[in-house]
């Protein structure tokens, strides 16, 4: 296909972009969210799955959901087995719950099912427009606090503490002094309006690490892909699975990826000017339970795709760069390794930055609105869950309005979600 068929295909130039700018939007999203490569292998291995197995499964279905968002929806948005279900999945339903990891992948299957029922049938969107337009403007800036968070914890920036929470870390450590020069170097590029500064701040500061020592070049380039654990949910299928602790994991893994993506292809699609994303909640939604089969925790959209869309992606062929570099990394992982958690942080830190500008939206001087807004970005970056954010916002919102004697300024929709939040909590609670 040349790239006069590409661009019309995609709408490259329709929506103001070029194939250059997709092509570094990709590049940039890839390394700033390839993390979880490595990160999910961990967590799914933790569970008892083949390290090999896992390592495989995580990036193959990294590409089919990127493939399929790039080429169906023609969003900017990558996908990869999401951060905080796999916790739920690994930790939660296997370790704590006692499920075989066969039968957690049953439950990734119906949850899947389920997710996928409630998007295709319209309920998932009304959802979303019923949230109010302050309410959404702190969801978006609640998810870019969050993108900042997550990279100066992975960086060693701040680090966990048992008095208050988080604190700063280590500042002796090598590592920790590139990831602030990063976050410098990146910084200066960005202002000084360069449109490769993101890129550049990644390059750069993974050069600086290798020259100081810090990043260990790789002894070998290429790497030999094991098969993933397909089909493997079969074994889980049994009196295992016929139990209310089995239907909390699958209502508890639907929620999560339910209120996880829409999120954040609200906050993506507001980045990117467009109003349109239907079909990328159908491929979010319809991903899930092809992950069990894969034998794979579910895959989301990755908020990191904010990245891409900051550096000028607007289309679905940014998605597509992001699987080819996956299936790249199937074989020549050792290279991407380099660019470690120090290397994407300045990228973490000026998209979180971006999102937060979403606050000009919310109308300060409007109580409920204004609690609701600090409350979900608070609540985001310290439960280290979007899910939670949203839910925790929205039943506050709701108590807010009532007392304010506001009541049918709030849509029905809004009131049914709390209710349902709140059971959720509570099953969930008494459930964990």
């Amino acid at each position: 296909m040349d790239a006069s068929r590409i661009d019309r295909f995609f709408g490259i130039t329709e929506r103001g972009s070029s194939i250059r700018t997709e092509v570094k939007g990709g590049i940039i999203v890839f390394l700033s969210m390839s993390y979880i490569i490595a990160v999910n292998t961990g967590m799914m291995a933790d569970a008892g799955m083949d390290s090999d197995a896992a390592f495989t499964a995580t990036i193959l279905m990294s590409i089919i959901g990127s493939v399929i968002m790039g080429l169906y929806a023609r969003f900017p948005a990558a996908m990869a087995p999401g951060m905080g279900i796999n916790a739920m999945f690994c930790y939660t339903a296997v370790i704590t719950m006692g499920f075989t990891w066969q039968e957690a992948l049953v439950g990734v299957i119906l949850s899947g099912i389920l997710f996928f029922v409630l998007t295709v049938s319209g309920i998932r969107r009304m959802v979303m427009d019923r949230i109010p337009f302050g309410v959404k403007c702190g969801m978006i800036a609640g998810i870019g606090c969050f993108i900042a968070f997550i990279g100066l914890q992975n960086s060693g920036i701040v680090v966990a503490s048992s008095s208050t929470l988080v604190t700063l870390g280590d500042m002796s450590e090598p590592s920790v002094l590139l990831s602030v020069f990063c976050i410098a170097a990146t910084v200066f590029m960005v202002v000084r309006r360069n449109t490769m500064g993101i890129l550049i701040g990644m390059v750069l500061t993974a050069i600086v690490g290798i020259a100081c020592g810090i990043i260990d070049l790789p002894s070998s380039v290429f790497s030999t892909p094991a098969a993933p654990a397909f089909g493997d949910f079969l074994d889980g299928i049994g009196d295992g699975i016929m139990s209310f602790e089995f239907l909390m994991v699958v209502i508890s893994l639907a929620f999560v990826e339910f209120f996880d993506g829409s999120g954040t292809l609200l906050a993506l699609s507001q980045r990117a000017g467009m109003d349109d994303y239907g079909r990328a909640l159908n491929v979010d939604a319809g991903i899930a339970s092809v992950s069990g089969v894969v034998g794979c925790t579910p895959a989301t959209v990755f908020a990191e795709s904010a990245t891409g869309i900051e550096a000028g992606a607007r289309t679905g062929l940014m998605p597509i760069v992001v699987a080819l570099l996956f299936a790249a990394a199937l074989f020549i992982a050792p290279i991407f390794q380099l660019f470690d958690y120090s290397c994407t942080v300045g990228a973490m830190i000026v998209v979180g930055a971006s999102m937060a500008s979403e606050l000009k939206g919310t109308d300060w001087s409007d109580l409920p609105t204004a609690m609701t807004v600090v409350s979900m970005i608070l609540m985001m970056v310290l439960t280290y869950s979007i899910t939670t954010g949203i839910a925790f916002g929205v039943i506050l919102y709701c108590v807010a309005m009532v007392g304010a004697g506001r009541t049918r300024q709030v849509s029905p929709v809004l009131y049914v979600l709390a209710v349902i939040f709140l059971a959720y909590f509570v099953a969930y609670a008494i459930s964990f």
